[in-house]
């Protein structure tokens, strides 16, 4: 049996929906489908307060971690065939919680050596946060990554 994890954060719960659509052939194969959400320790409510928003901006784009929720341990003793990493982007740039879990060194264990593939919920302009997103997920040696 294939094991496939998917992290990700949403603001909204609209990214798991897109995920789940984007998931949905796999529930017909030989998969098990682990899910982590990420859950920052101060929350980004939505929708935005227009001074939250634009407060998140330095830190969004600099790509400054905050505190996030950690996986469970059975998460991290697992060898994953496949990582999907859910995300938005904020500020052309990925969110600050995909962001700080890409810098974890939970990210470096989950993520070594483990094919990745990425899934945005946006509007538009997302390209600039998904190099990003490339560009940090070789640094943790992903296999392949798309």
């Amino acid at each position: 049996m294939k094991e496939v994890l998917v992290v990700y954060y949403s603001q909204t719960g609209q990214l798991r929906t897109i995920i789940d659509s984007v998931l949905s052939p796999l529930d017909q194969e030989s998969v098990n489908i682990t899910y982590h959400q990420i859950i920052p320790d101060e929350p980004y409510e939505f929708p935005w307060k227009k001074e939250r928003f634009f407060d998140v901006f330095p830190e969004s784009f600099l790509q400054i971690p905050t505190a996030i929720n950690k996986p469970d341990a059975s998460v991290l003793s697992k060898k994953y065939d496949l990582v999907i990493l859910g995300h938005q982007v904020w500020y052309l740039t990925p969110s600050i919680p995909l962001n700080s879990f890409l810098k974890s060194e939970e990210a470096k264990t989950i993520l070594n050596d483990t094919p990745v593939i990425t899934v945005i919920g946006v509007r538009n302009m997302w390209a600039m946060s998904q190099e990003k997103v490339k560009k940090n997920a070789h640094r943790l040696k992903c296999k392949t990554c798309r």
